[in-house]
């Protein structure tokens, strides 16, 4: 399941499987536990947290308590424990994604910011609410975090520009979901204002366009290609997906950004796209008719072998089920795929929601740590790189 819904806060500190470094002091892929996921919980289940390139990626927290408020108080404290299992705190978060019922954005947003220290407070992470359903039924919502391992060579910073909010470190900024002006309307011009003025300050490597209606997603994607291609600048690998409340707006925009262009690599191939920094590969979401998401990952596996990484190297996973009823149905191929033969698994959240196939039960959009001094050296995989 998505995070535990455990209620015990002791902290403490395990950590298991490690990939060999790219070069001395680097992490590639290194499973965390806490006391309420201790070791041996990723050979059935997904990773509680997983730290790569100075960052430790959580899966997706989520509690059920008698108000909302001590519900956001449980699943910060989770967070806390995962950070801390890291060599982090809650005051390194750089992103969350959290998902509310309709109508509920704002109350649930409130509810988790009031519930972290003041300190986050005045400097929070990239914090994206967006409505809709999560993992269960009687679950409200669920945060989902990325934060940054303090160690003196990477400073995590806070950006303000152009009306957006992010934060960055280890070369990534990490921006909040962002919507268009109220002057500004339709999911094509108001996808190029988003993008226009995050590309102003770096590039986008990943997104996740969350649609009023996924009718609009042919007007995203024609947008994004116009806007990066009129700039000079790569695609990055993208996401959509038709959410339950907008706030009578088209879209909101979630996306990764690099601040350094110079290296960057994007692999297009007939399976999707591949988005390279140094540190991650950043891959598209493959869609799956069939409700255990099987063949989406194994997908993404051939998509991952592009850019020379594997399923093994997957450290956070996103998956959006078109039916909240069969999500054990993904959880049994999640199993299968990672648990079985692709250990250590990634960390996860999931998400009901309907894509552009209207026929596939299953998208998967997926992470991989990559090591930092690989080269492609393929004369077939340079022929698909731009």
């Amino acid at each position: 399941m998505a995070g535990a819904l455990g209620m015990w806060q002791t902290l403490g500190l395990v950590l298991v499987w490690q990939a060999s470094a790219a070069h001395s002091g680097d992490i590639i892929k290194k499973v965390v536990h806490t006391p309420w996921w201790p070791a041996g919980s990723e050979k059935t289940a997904e990773s509680v947290g997983i730290i790569s390139h100075g960052l430790v990626y959580m899966t997706a927290m989520m509690e059920v308590n008698e108000t909302l408020q001590k519900t956001a108080l449980q699943e910060t404290w989770d967070v806390r424990d995962i950070a801390l299992a890291a060599g982090a705190n809650l005051s390194d978060l750089v992103d969350c994604f959290v998902n509310a019922p309709r109508g509920h954005a704002d109350a649930v947003k409130a509810a988790l910011m009031s519930a972290f220290p003041a300190e986050v407070q005045a400097s929070p992470p990239a914090f994206t609410v967006v409505e809709m359903p999560g993992e269960y039924q009687f679950v409200y919502n669920s945060i989902m975090c990325v934060a940054n391992i303090p160690d003196g060579g990477s400073k995590r910073r806070t950006v303000r520009k152009n009306g957006l909010y992010g934060v960055s470190a280890r070369g990534l900024t990490f921006y909040e979901g962002a919507e268009a002006p109220g002057t500004i309307s339709g999911a094509y011009e108001e996808t190029r204002n988003i993008v226009n003025r995050m590309l102003r300050s770096s590039v986008l490597v990943d997104c996740t366009a969350y649609l009023a209606s996924i009718q609009d997603a042919q007007a995203v994607r024609k947008a994004i290609v116009e806007v990066t291609g009129m700039k000079g600048f790569i695609q990055p690998s993208l996401t959509i997906v038709q959410a339950t409340g907008l706030a009578n707006r088209s879209l909101r925009l979630r996306c990764t950004a690099a601040e350094d262009d110079s290296r960057l690599r994007s692999v297009d191939t007939t399976d999707g796209k591949v988005v390279l920094t140094d540190s991650f590969a950043f891959a598209s979401a493959q869609l799956d008719r069939n409700s255990t998401g099987v063949n989406a990952l194994e997908s993404l596996g051939k998509l991952f072998k592009y850019a020379n990484v594997t399923l093994n190297d997957a450290i956070s996973c996103s998956f959006f089920v078109k039916d909240q009823q069969k999500m054990l149905d993904l959880f049994g191929g999640f199993y299968e795929i990672f648990n079985k033969e692709n250990p250590p698994p990634p960390t996860r959240g999931e998400y009901e929601a309907i894509t552009e196939c209207a026929e596939c039960q299953v998208a998967a959009k997926c992470i991989a740590a990559r090591p930092m001094e690989m080269e492609v050296h393929s004369e077939a995989l340079r022929a698909v790189l731009v």
